[in-house]
């Protein structure tokens, strides 16, 4: 089995975002994206809710409580993704937000026929888990992890996906992660540009940990 990248995300944390500053005009004139970059659709901008997608996967949202920037469209080697750069860069022209924390997630999917009972009989004991005569046909599992830096929170589940209208569903194990990790406080800049200097080595540690988990080509 082996792991594929489906997308990447950074959120940042705080307490009283302003979705209304969230639009195409603003990423261009502060920076944080180049001119030539194309929207996909007309941006969404309201009080509670903003987000702009473009047409190379990225998608900025956000709410009243985050700021996300998400890589759909993971072509190559995941490590390349823009997504930290871009939300340190869009963190920096709002420092008067209240940030909390930020967090790094990936999504992977592994390809198999059978991918709930594959995650049955690689977590669960025999028998653990039977009802009567009713055994469990699916598992969903959650496994915290406290690193050196960040909480890791990995989870996964079965399910199916498929990257286009006519292209045939494909069943396999989702896994989730997400590497959080709380802002002290005293210079949120600095440490934001600190917590999203770690992507790649928290796309690394995602490959290993799944790896050493799922029992995964490397």
């Amino acid at each position: 089995m082996k792991l594929e990248i489906l997308n990447t995300s950074v959120v940042v944390l705080a307490k009283h975002h302003n979705p209304t500053i969230l639009h195409p005009s603003f990423l261009v004139s502060e920076g944080i994206v180049p001119s030539d970059w194309e929207v996909v659709e007309p941006p969404v901008s309201t009080p509670v809710f903003a987000i702009v997608k473009y047409k190379n996967g990225i998608v900025f949202n956000v709410d009243e409580n985050k700021f996300q920037v998400t890589e759909n469209q993971i072509k190559d080697d995941f490590r390349k993704s823009q997504v930290s750069d871009l939300a340190c860069k869009y963190a920096q022209k709002l420092p008067h937000v209240n940030y909390k924390a930020v967090g790094i997630n990936f999504k992977g999917f592994v390809e198999c026929v059978k991918p709930e009972t594959i995650v049955i009989d690689r977590f669960l004991k025999p028998g653990v888990a039977n009802f009567n005569s009713n055994q469990p046909t699916a598992l969903g599992l959650r496994i915290v992890y406290e690193l050196k830096d960040a909480r890791l929170r990995l989870s996964c589940d079965s399910g199916k996906v498929k990257h286009a209208e006519n292209e045939k569903e494909r069943k396999g194990i989702l896994i989730d992660a997400n590497y959080h990790m709380d802002l002290p406080g005293n210079d949120v800049r600095k440490e934001i540009r600190e917590a999203t200097s770690l992507f790649s080595q928290y796309c690394d540690n995602f490959v290993n940990v799944t790896g050493n988990v799922f029992s995964l080509e490397t």
